[in-house]
């Protein structure tokens, strides 16, 4: 996915990091001082340096339509090339859970025609026993997918949506 990404880099210019910035602040619905706006300017631009201005724009804009806090800069990187690239982001952990939850309940009531789970969540039942996962059904079976699944999202964030050559 990450080099689906790279197709539409355009490097943002500060000056256009600065609008992002703005917009994300008016989005939000806090006044920045002018420190305050070169204070966050020079701490986005980590995140935002290799992406489209247009698409954080964009993504900054559905994100505000429906969330009362303002994202961290990294959830907003993930959100903006997760959107330009088309894909899926994982699922939260506790929804994971609940997806793993109803698989199992379809296929001890011999029903395998569920929907395929994302492949961070496939790759969390293979690497706790594949079938055997479905069987988890405890608070102490959640606790030990939760704590694998997390592993897991993170290694898939940071492979997928981090920064290139890290």
């Amino acid at each position: 996915p990450y080099s689906n990404i790279k197709r539409r880099v355009n490097n943002m210019e500060k000056a256009e990091l600065q609008e992002v910035v703005e917009f994300f602040a008016v989005s939000w619905n806090k006044n920045l001082s002018t420190n305050e706006l070169t204070l966050m300017v020079k701490n986005f631009w980590p995140y935002m340096k290799d992406l489209n201005k247009l698409d954080v724009m964009s993504t900054i804009q559905e994100m505000s339509m429906g969330r009362k806090w303002a994202p961290r800069p990294a959830e907003l990187r993930v959100a903006t090339m997760s959107k330009a690239t088309g894909e899926e982001l994982p699922p939260e952990p506790e929804e994971a859970w609940a997806i793993l939850q109803s698989i199992s309940q379809k296929i001890y009531g011999g029903m395998y025609n569920y929907k395929k789970p994302h492949p961070v969540l496939g790759e969390t039942i293979r690497r706790l026993g594949g079938a055997n996962a479905t069987s988890l059904h405890t608070n102490g079976d959640r606790d030990t997918f939760i704590s694998m699944y997390v592993k897991v999202r993170e290694e898939h964030i940071l492979s997928n949506y981090g920064f290139e050559g890290k």
